[in-house]
């Protein structure tokens, strides 16, 4: 019976792979693989203490589908990028763990005040689910998108909010959590920075367990960094840099978003398109800080403004994530290759060089040869007399050659974690 099994499995194994190449063949085009995790990422993030990753990714709107199981939960994770937060995450629970157990914090637990199920201290923690309806990925950025569109217009036509609704829609954002308590949020910023993780992650157990240890630490008067300095030895964390840019460990959430609507009124974009962005609930308060970065480093290079507008019409993390890596390897580009002297951003963002050169930076995992691609690669508006496309991951042999053949230059492993 198994054998039969076994050859009845293989031959419908071989039906599906030879549909799949009958149908590339008659399209003229190529399917998303599935590709092996060993040939994406390096071995130390494939396994480790406490979790494990699934061999095979499926590529899904150019970002590989990695499986990470761990002793926290499996986690559907998106892009190779993701993959690296999320392993870091895995440790960090882990040295949170470590100092959870000990006796200090057991007596700093039984010292913290309850804390209150009502208003009084709101300890929400937002839900990380993008919006119903709409698949992870970024395909959609790169077609010709409705920019700001029904946001804008909301936007636009909201009444004036006081200060303190303005700093209440700071925790309507993916990642955010809001505590009236004086001093909470920072001491728990400070035990996010200990293990080298984002405070605004969008981990919902990491999100959790960081919410309960700062609380103790905070209401039970236990100086958390010196328990997590003498069980988390430095040599043993990984640099915070590497996950988030350290200006979200020392700066309040209320004056993170005041510098990044700062930073994009600067750039011409309306009132509406500003607070349409400030807005999106996608955004993550260190997403938003990252794109606001990259803006400000592109700040004197004509048409950044439509940059807001491109970032404010975002959908999901998948897109946010893309936005900010894209502006920011943009302005790398900006600074160590040759200026950039125009920004566009119709779908997807892109710049030109004032010698003429086109720059399209892809944030992507993998780019099969499929119709959108094809379509992208010979678009009006992307015709220049030379043309870059620089990808984070990998292009596939066929989408190589013929990018090359319509005249663009590709590039391969652009650091996105670089850029964050």
């Amino acid at each position: 019976m198994k054998g039969t099994l076994s050859i009845s499995g293989l031959a419908m194994a071989l039906v599906v792979s030879t549909t799949v190449v009958m149908a590339e063949a008659q399209s003229g085009f190529e399917q998303p693989p599935v590709l092996r995790a060993r040939d994406l990422v390096a071995p130390e993030l494939l396994k480790g203490p406490n979790f494990t990753v699934d061999d095979r990714v499926p590529v899904k709107d150019f970002l590989a589908r990695f499986t990470l199981r761990s002793t926290y939960g499996t986690f559907d994770v998106h892009g190779i990028h993701m993959l690296h937060v999320r392993v870091r995450e895995v440790h960090g629970l882990a040295q949170l763990d470590q100092v959870s157990n000990t006796r200090e914090f057991a007596e700093a637990a039984a010292n913290a005040v309850a804390r209150p199920v009502t208003s009084a201290v709101n300890m929400l923690i937002n839900p990380v689910e993008t919006v119903e309806g709409l698949p992870g990925g970024v395909s959609r950025l790169f077609d010709r998108i409705k920019l700001g569109g029904e946001t804008v217009v909301a936007a636009a036509t909201a009444p004036d909010r006081s200060d303190a609704e303005l700093a209440a829609a700071v925790t309507q954002r993916v990642g955010s959590i809001t505590v009236d308590a004086l001093g909470y949020e920072k001491e728990r910023r400070q035990l996010a920075q200990s293990v080298g993780v984002d405070p605004y992650t969008t981990n919902p157990v990491l999100a959790k367990k960081l919410t309960d240890m700062a609380w103790v630490a905070f209401s039970g008067r236990m100086v958390i960094q010196t328990a997590m300095s003498v069980l988390v030895p430095g040599s043993m964390v990984m640099s915070a840099v590497t996950i988030t840019n350290s200006t979200v460990y020392d700066t309040p959430p209320g004056d993170l978003v005041n510098t990044a609507q700062a930073i994009f009124a600067a750039t011409g974009a309306s009132d509406a398109q500003v607070r349409a962005l400030i807005k999106n609930p996608q955004y993550s308060l260190s997403t938003l800080t990252a794109v606001a970065m990259g803006v400000q480093r592109l700040q004197r290079v004509n048409g950044i403004a439509s940059v807001v507008d491109f970032a404010a019409a975002a959908k999901t993390q998948d897109e946010t994530r893309f936005v900010a890596a894209a502006v920011n390897m943009l302005a790398r580009y900006h600074e160590s290759s040759q200026p950039i002297a125009l920004v566009s951003a119709p779908g997807p963002i892109f710049g030109r060089a004032a010698a003429g050169t086109l720059v399209l930076p892809a944030p992507v995992d993998y780019v099969a040869w499929t119709e959108r691609v094809a379509r992208l690669s010979q678009r009006d508006d992307l015709r220049a007399p030379a043309r870059i496309g620089w990808v984070s991951g990998q292009f596939s042999p066929r989408a190589r050659k013929e990018f090359e053949r319509r005249g663009w230059t590709v590039y391969e492993t652009f650091s996105v974690g670089a850029e964050r």
